[in-house]
């Protein structure tokens, strides 16, 4: 980059751009006529690029670049140009850079860009032609050209575009160019195309990885996860040492959630391997998930021990202890984290001490995080409510839920945590205030409209204006399993449990909630299906034998696990 010249630098400024035009030795004093237009033009060009003037910093980099013959002047003269949005003055610098530097790949990039947004096909495919033969690393020309044409707005195009490439370049033997074709091709919703073109590069390069992995990629982005797995084994057959392949599969088996034989697949990996620090840490993570804490403190300790990623394993290992009880170790590894988990970390800090009795520590770090952060203090007061809530002390949360909305009143997301403080305390008159201040705010918050809406089903008889509220919000979001159920709730109560079913039975569909099951199982006993309902209760009792709301509606039914 050019500076602004300082006392006595001028000349040598000015031989670093003249030197290799007019053949001199760099350093070497250039013709003072010259050298002073150069130096003066070059100055005032820099100048007005640290002003912004981008039309008078293109102006002076080509008139430098001219009277230099210096390709990177040029370059800047077609970066000042574009930011003027004037791709006429663009394309009059890339002429320039491009004589002056023919072989440049950028300049054939932009070159290549600013032709197809002009619409100058045969620029475009000149100078794509160029990307392509000037590459750098060997086959990744084809993919520059792709990533290139993805800026038009017709995938269709850019395929039709790149096959016209390959024919002219007479490249259908040529791997990368089938494999360049191939992302353009699913991009264009031709998968069927695309796999044969990936096929394709994967036998005419034997032992090339990236079109196997973009094959089965694709396969599972078509939802056809079985014939994904079977090309990823007989990938892996061909090429049984390709760690690549090894972690598709392991991922494989993690969007499977086959979380054991993912984690088979890593330990395979590891003992070939053990200081892959990309593996061990994706190890670890999933052991962690799994509950499994011996092998998780292992892989991390092992990263420990190579000495990546520090920060990434403090966190992690703070969570490992955490879940082994072991507080004082946890609070010591969270307290180490640096970086983009520093907050998160401080914040199980106090969570820690908050579960081990302390509550009076927890809460001066929150105050402490609110002095250091303070543009997320409301973050920081909704994370101690909720902390202090789950520690049975709603009385405390309600008062840093008070302190918060004093100093901002119309904060939803505090006034909606009061809200599902106070209805917890049987203030349902507060949670209707809170909620419809967001309301009136916000007409279409659908948490608070369904919030209140289940509420006043529930706790109120004020059922028709139950059902309006969560009407609304159904409509807002249609397929929300806690909306469904509310709706199935609200016509329970009044008096239609035919309808209600059908709500219920659609929100548990979408995934067990121990909370729906409790609804529909009443529901199912006032249809006069009383086995169905206890079939319902006891599943839900062995998926949450401890979830209060569900335990209370068994007590009143005198229902219990051993019941026929």
């Amino acid at each position: 980059m050019l500076q602004p010249a300082t006392p006595g630098s001028a000349d040598a400024s000015a031989s670093t751009y003249l030197g290799p035009a007019t053949g001199q030795a760099l350093g070497q004093e250039p013709p003072q006529e010259l050298s002073s237009e150069l130096v003066y033009t070059a100055l005032v060009a820099e100048v007005a690029l640290q002003r912004g003037d981008y039309a008078a910093a293109f102006e002076h980099f080509l008139a430098a670049a001219q009277l230099a013959q210096e390709p990177s002047l040029a370059e800047r003269a077609v970066r000042s140009a574009l930011n003027t949005d004037r791709p006429e003055a663009a394309r009059q610098a890339l002429d320039l850079w491009t004589e002056l530097e023919p072989d440049a790949p950028k300049a054939h990039q932009l070159s290549a860009f600013l032709a197809l947004e002009a619409g100058n096909r045969s620029i475009a495919m000149a100078s794509l032609q160029r990307v392509i033969e000037l590459g750098g690393v060997p086959g990744q020309g084809y993919l520059q050209a792709a990533q290139i044409l993805g800026r038009l707005p017709d995938p269709s195009d850019r395929l039709a575009l790149m096959r016209e490439l390959v024919d002219a370049l007479d490249a259908d033997s040529d791997p990368d160019a089938q494999y360049a074709l191939a992302t353009l091709a699913a991009a264009a919703g031709e998968d069927d195309a695309a796999m044969q073109l990936a096929e394709r590069a994967s036998v005419l390069r034997p032992g090339w990885t990236d079109p196997k992995l973009f094959l089965v990629r694709l396969l599972v982005g078509m939802e056809q996860p079985e014939q994904a797995q079977a090309a990823l084994e007989r990938y892996i057959i061909q090429a049984p040492e390709d760690a690549e392949l090894k972690l598709m599969k392991a991922q494989l088996h993690m969007d499977a959630e086959e979380s054991e034989q993912a984690l088979a697949v890593f330990n395979e990996l590891l003992e070939r391997t053990p200081e892959r620090p990309d593996v061990l840490f994706a190890a670890a993570v999933l052991a962690l998930d799994i509950r499994d804490l011996d092998a998780a403190r292992e892989y991390l300790e092992a990263l420990k021990r190579l000495g990546k990623r520090p920060n990434d394993v403090a966190f992690l290992l703070g969570q490992v202890e955490e879940q082994a009880g072991n507080s004082k170790a946890a609070r010591g590894l969270y307290d180490e984290v640096r970086g983009q988990n520093r907050i998160n970390a401080q914040v199980r800090i106090a969570r820690l001490y908050a579960k081990d009795g302390d509550v009076q520590r927890a809460r001066e770090l929150f105050q402490q995080l609110r002095d250091q952060y303070p543009g997320q203090t409301s973050a920081f007061y909704l994370l101690e409510g909720e902390m202090l809530r789950d520690q049975g002390l709603a009385q405390q949360a309600l008062g840093v839920y008070d302190l918060a909305l004093g100093q901002e009143p119309d904060n939803a997301d505090l006034l909606y945590a009061r809200a599902m403080l106070a209805v917890g305390m049987g203030q349902v008159a507060s949670l209707e205030r809170d909620l419809r201040r967001i309301l009136i705010a916000d007409p279409d918050h659908v948490d608070a409209l369904n919030a209140l809406g289940y509420t006043l089903a529930d706790r109120t008889d004020r059922f028709d204006a139950a059902a309006s509220l969560i009407e609304r919000a159904l409509q807002l979001r249609p397929d929300d399993p806690a909306i469904l159920d509310s709706m199935g709730w609200v016509l329970y109560r009044q008096g239609q449990p035919e309808k209600a079913e059908g709500f219920l039975r659609q929100a548990l569909d979408q995934g067990f909630d121990a909370e729906i099951a409790a609804h529909l199982g009443e529901v199912l006993w006032a249809l006069g299906r009383q086995d169905e309902a206890r079939a319902i209760w006891r599943h839900a009792l062995d998926e949450a034998p401890d979830h209060e709301y569900l335990l209370r509606v068994l007590s009143r039914f005198r229902f219990s696990h051993t019941d026929n």
